[in-house]
Order: structure tokens, then sequence, then C-alpha cells
């Protein structure tokens, strides 16, 4: 596979940065010396230049100044992580980390690029979507892991890490005011409650009017969310402490709305609905359901820091949603689901670490168990004509001649899952240095895994099971089971050479592993058709991906340029791939190879002056994919939010005046290359490149407390999707959703 050239946008975008940054890069250097970023991505604190694998971090003052609200907002400043949003803001987002990830929306299934926060792995995809307040910094490792956290993952992980209790007493505070009445509230106060006992409390509100008109009814896509975090730090005797974190979050608003597009050649879709007017934040909308999702959970932190330092972490999260959603995306209640959910589950990490005079070793034990109840629902209405065009195409008598065109109830269907997952691992990795200059890495890990499965579809007009995955039920043949248990040995082995000072080569080999599951969904007669014709189960096969990685870390011209940058080569067997066919979706296995690279630039040229550029390459290929509905072989896929080139970039100047105080000015930009929001690379599917700019004033007034800043983003108004659904099979359109317009806003914050 080669890695094609990137189009003439990003050249011309690529090529200005550059020249940009040459420029400013070429005066002598003055004082400005860039700051140390301290990481923890392996278990232990380290200047990210010093650790030898591909992590992009970003402080929590980083998020602030870049106006992160969401957990799904840092896609833009990280080369090679893409965020989609499948059925809209707020809800399970699909994340792909060098063209890994998972577009299934279920609630039964766990995406490939693990999600942290606080040291607590989030298995619910719904629960990955969160405020951002009161940061410390987010970390991003790129590839497998697994021989250093405690749940494996093959794409690589997210961590969000919080502030945490203070010796001293602190207040921080922000509000915001923006477009579509726009009101954000945060807030944190830490400090000692006594000797050895430290608390720290943050409270976080969003708010915000539609963005997406309704001509016949309440406006969609709004915000209404609060979060909050407690957290009790006390130190157990001289080299122990423990930390409790109790939190939680709730949203509740209208479900946000697709926009409408036809297929189907009549130039209407199956209700006599087009909506033609070319804006992409307006429709007519019949149903108003409700997207809530409330959250909460609990994690004991403990800590023993002697010789070998040991860390426990016992963690609980409970997620609930329910999700009504408007599927026809017109005026007819044509296709209307309910997505509902309950999911919890319970973790458990040992971990003992330590120093000795040729490196440091990191070993560990982590249980995970976990349980999700989903309860969807499914009317589906067509007009007459229509129900008599689908029974006709499967040899059923038709209607008697002369039925109305009116819309008709057609199927109604109530579906039922359980799934249990129990996951025990032992894992450890070991650095070991080999010279002066040369340093190995060898880590292991052991997985054991088992899942049970229920699942029901019965159509509640029929009084009949449409579709029964239990055990004994009808569509447990051909040996399928209800129940998977499988074991798996991945590890790493990499090694650092340090060519000189402030250079540092390095190369791993990894392999990652993701257990098989179990498809939800509305699974009904097409899963059959799927079954009998094409092999397709409810069951799909673990994924094992190879990863072979070389990179370079380099701090240049006198700590004043920090230059990173990775090439790999993923050899993916059995790559779980998405596939839609009526109502019903489908996850299949298919070998795959990945290969590209990222490169991260930073630099001060200037006292005050910050200039970062990142940028990722990607050649996906997916061997084979069905087309379920042509039942055609496709080869040669390019995988779902896998753009071949990305790149973003920011430039910050700060200057001190007169009084005191400081102003700041600040813009930033992400480009995204041409990409696909499905497997089988339908040109409907296809959204071409864009550009989105946003900018920042800010002034710090003296006595560094009160600060106010002016912002905007998407400062061009692009209008971009973030993700589509075609629809073409069972409507006749195509659902898209588009992320959201311009926004200003102003910002004032205070800290004590």
């Amino acid at each position: 596979m080669n890695i094609s050239q990137p189009g003439a946008a990003a050249r011309r975008t690529a090529a200005f940065v550059s020249t940009a940054a040459s420029l400013l890069l070429a005066p002598a250097m003055q004082a400005a010396v860039l700051e140390e970023v301290i990481v923890t991505a392996q278990k232990r604190d380290q200047n990210l230049q010093d650790v030898g694998v591909s992590v992009t971090a970003m402080t929590g003052e980083a998020v602030e100044a870049l106006g992160f609200t969401n957990s799904t907002d840092l896609a833009a400043q990280v080369p090679g992580l893409n965020i989609g949003t499948p059925v809209g803001e707020g809800n399970n987002p699909s994340i792909v980390l060098r063209g890994v990830g998972l577009n299934d929306f279920n609630d039964n299934n766990e995406g490939p690029v693990a999600v942290y926060k606080d040291d607590v792995y989030l298995g619910s995809m719904v629960g990955q979507t969160f405020q951002l307040f009161d940061m410390q910094r987010v970390e991003v490792l790129r590839g497998p892991q697994g021989t250093l956290y405690g749940r494996n993952a093959t794409g690589g992980l997210v961590h969000y890490i919080s502030n945490q209790p203070t010796e001293e007493f602190e207040v921080n505070s922000n509000l915001t005011l923006g477009s579509y009445d726009r009101l954000q509230l945060e807030g944190s106060i830490s400090g000692p409650l006594s000797d050895g006992v430290r608390a720290r409390l943050a409270l976080a509100h969003n708010q915000h009017d539609p963005y997406v008109k309704n001509r016949i009814g309440p406006d969609t896509n709004e915000a209404d969310s609060i979060a909050y975090r407690a957290m009790l730090a006390f130190d157990v005797g001289a080299n122990a402490s423990a930390l409790l974190n109790l939190h939680g979050g709730e949203s509740d608003v209208v479900a946000p709305a697709y926009q409408h597009q036809v297929t189907d050649p009549s130039g209407v879709d199956f209700w006599g609905y087009a909506d033609n007017d070319g804006d992409p934040f307006r429709g007519d909308y019949d149903r108003n359901g409700s997207l809530r999702v409330e959250t909460q959970g609990a994690s004991l932190t403990f800590n023993y820091a002697g010789d070998i330092e040991f860390v426990s972490i016992t963690a609980w999260e409970d997620v609930e949603k329910l999700h009504e959603e408007d599927s026809d995306v017109g005026p007819n209640p044509g296709l209307e689901p309910v997505f509902a959910a309950d999911y919890e589950q319970l973790s458990q990490e040992l971990r003992i670490s330590a120093d000795w005079q040729r490196g440091n070793w990191v070993a560990g034990l982590y249980y995970f168990d976990s349980e999700v109840e989903g309860d969807y629902q499914l009317d589906i209405n067509y007009p007459g004509v229509v129900i008599d065009a689908i029974l006709s195409s499967l040899g059923v008598p038709g209607f008697p001649a002369g039925l109305g065109p009116e819309i008709m109830d057609f199927l109604n269907y109530d579906v039922d899952f359980d799934q249990q997952t129990s996951s025990l691992a032992a894992f450890g990795q070991l650095e070991y240095t080999l010279s002066e200059s040369w340093r190995l890495i060898a880590g292991l890990r052991y997985t054991t895994e088992e899942r049970d499965y229920s699942y029901t579809n019965f159509d509640t007009d029929a009084g009949a099971l449409v579709f029964d995955y239990s055990e004994g039920g009808a569509d447990v043949i051909n040996g399928n089971r209800t129940d998977i248990d499988q074991d798996n040995i991945s590890g790493k082995l990499g090694l650092n050479w340090d060519v000189a000072e402030n250079i540092m080569l390095f190369g791993n080999l990894s392999r990652g592993f993701k257990s098989g599951g179990f498809n939800a969904g509305f699974m009904d007669a097409d899963m059959q058709f799927a079954r009998d014709n094409f092999g397709i189960t409810t069951q799909y096969d673990e994924e094992i991906l190879d990863s072979f990685e070389v990179g370079v870390k380099s701090r240049l011209l006198g700590d004043k340029v920090r230059l990173n940058a990775t090439l790999f080569y993923y050899d993916y067997k059995d790559y779980q791939a998405l596939s839609f066919f009526g109502v019903s979706q489908f996850i299949v296995n298919s070998d795959a190879g990945v290969q590209g690279g990222e490169l991260e630039l930073v630099a001060q040229p200037l006292p005050g002056l910050e200039l970062q550029l990142g940028a990722s390459f990607l050649d996906t290929e997916v061997d084979e994919v069905r087309d379920l509905n042509t039942g055609d072989v496709l080869t040669d896929r390019e995988m779902v939010l896998a753009p071949e080139f990305t790149l973003n970039g920011l430039v910050r100047y700060e200057w001190p005046i007169a009084n005191g105080g400081a102003v700041s000015a600040q813009v930033d930009f992400n480009y995204q290359d041409d990409h696909f929001f499905d497997i089988t690379n339908q040109p409907i599917a296809e959204e071409d490149g864009y550009v989105v700019w946003n900018a920042r004033l800010a002034y710090v007034f003296p006595q560094q407390r009160w600060q106010v800043a002016l912002w905007g983003k998407n400062l061009a108004d692009e209008e971009y999707r973030v993700y589509s659904f075609d629809f073409t099979g069972p409507g006749g359109f195509n659902q898209n959703f588009f992320a959201p317009p311009r926004w200003f806003g102003l910002t004032l914050s205070y800290d004590y």
C-alpha cells in the first residue's frame, strides 16, 4: 500500500503554515524556552520527550483556551484522532485513532479506543461523552495498549485527568455567554480540611438554545447539562494516601435531528417528502422525542509509595440513557425508534511498580465486570402502496386494489437484550537500561474474557417473535452460542536510543486484542436473510492488531522547538466492521491494513509567541466488505472516519501591558481531508475536505486573578457533516448530521 498525496487544499494550507513557521524561526532565538510537559503515559511522571511511544498531551489551560467544553472536542487538535457522532451530539461517540475505531452505536458494544477518566476505564460508549471542566491534562496514546493499563485496547486510549485536591486554598470559576443564548458556568473550590485531609469540589452547567430550526414543532440540537465531581484525599500514614472520587452528570434535551437528503429516484422519500431548501440547520420533524443521559460513579484509589509502589483502584460506574429518535427525518411518523439502556460496571485494578539500578518495572492485575440491559423499540409506518410493494417483493399477496396511500402501522418491534461481560487480566512491563544510550522495553499481557448474551425481538402487533437469540432460541443454530469465552496473550517489545542529549529514536512492536461480541439493534427478517445467504451471524469474532512503529522525539534550538514524528504499519486480523441492511446493522470481520504517520511541532521562537502544528497521514485498506443490499463483495475499502491527510495548528501570542496585565491572541485551525462514514465507501457517505478556523482574544487583569476572553468558533461558518447514514433501502433518503454553525462567545474567569 502506498500513502497517496494530500489534496491541493491541504498542500496549500501546509505550505502556508510551513512558510510562516520558517520565517518566524529564522531570527536569532531569544530567551523563550518551551515548558516541560509531564505525562503519566507509562504509569510514572515523565517528560513527554522521554516517553518512547506516540503521545499527545494537552494541559487543562490549553483545553480551556481552545474552548473545548465536551470530550468529543478533543479531536480538533490531536493528529490521527477523529470523533464522529453517529446518533447526534451528546450521545454515543465513534472514536477513531489512526483509522482504528467502531461506528456501531448499539449500547452493548465497546470501542477499540479505550477512554479513561481519572485512571478509570469507561466501558459505556454513551458514558464517553461528558463535559470537560476543571481539567489538569488530557493524554492520547496511539497504538495497542494493555501492558500498562487495566483494559486492553487495539487502537489506543484517551485519558482525561482532573485537577486534584490541593494543600493550599484555591477557587476557580468561569462564566461564558455566547450565541444561541449560551450560558456556561464552571467552578471549583479546593484546599485542606485538616492535617492530612484535602478536598476538591467542581461543578459545571452548560446550556444553549437549539440551532436547528423545526418548521412544524420544537427546535432541536440544544444543550442542557450539569456535571459534578467531589474528591476527598487523605494521608494514611507517612507513605500512603487515598483518594475518593464521586462524580456524575445529567443531560436532558430534545433529541438532536438529522438533515433529510432524498435518494430515491422519484425525487421524494417513501412518504412523499423531500427537504430541498439546502439549509443544513432547518427541517420538518414530527417527533419531539428526548435524549436523556444520566451518569454516576465512584472510585477509591489507594497509593503506597515505598521502595515498591502499590496502587489499588476500585471503581463503579452507572449510565442510563433514553433516546427517542425521529429516524425518518420528516413530518410523517415513518420510522420512530427508542433506544433505552442501563449500563453498570465494576472494576478493580491492583498495580505494583519500582525503580531499580538498571531501569523500572510495572506489574498489575485487572478485573472488569459489566452488564448492559437494552430496551429498544421501533415503530415502522409506511403508506399502503409501499407496504403492498414490500409484501409483493417477499412473495406475499398484495392488498386489494384501490388501497389508498394513507400511512399504515406496518411493524412494531420490541427488542430486549442483556449482555454480561467479565474480564480478568494480568499485565506487566519492564524497562531495562542496556547502556547509557539504549533502553529495552518489554511487556506482556494475559486476558481471559467471558460474555453472556440474550436477545429477543418481538412484534407487538403480530404477537410473535421476530428474532430469538437466547438460550434455546430459534436462531441459536448451526453451532452459534449465546456466550463467548476467550483467552489472549498480547504484548510489546520496544527499543529507545538516545542519539544525542535532546534526540531520541524509538521503535515498538506490539499486539492488541479486542474480544468478539454480539450484534444488537433491530434484527429481523433482514438478519435471517443475511445469515442464510451471506453467512452473517449474530456473533462476531475477536480482532487482533499487530503494530510496527518507529519514531523520533527531539528538542531543538535550545529547547525552543519540540519536534516529534512517528511512522507506523498495522496488520489487522478480523477487523470488526459495521455494515447496514434494512433497519438492521451487523458487525462482520475482515482483514485490514493501515499505514501512516504523525508529526507534531511546537515552537516558541520569541518570548510570548507559541506555534503548534500537527499532521497525520493515513492509508487504510479493508480487504473485503459485502454490500448486503446488492450482495456484491467490495474490496480495498477505506475505513470509516479515516481521512488520508489531516492538519491542525495554532498560533498564540501573549504580551504584557503597562498596567501589569497581559493580552493574548490565538488562532487555531483543523483541516480534514475527504473521508467516509460507511465501510462500503458509497459516494453518498463521502464527506469532502474542509477547514475550520477558530480565534480567541483574552485580557488578564493586573494581579492575574481576573481574565476576560472573546472567542469565535467556526469563523468561516463552514458547513460540514460529522456523520451520515444511508437509509435508501428502508426509506429512500439519507440521514446527515452537521457540525454546529459559527459561534461567538465571551468568557469571564476568576482564579484565587
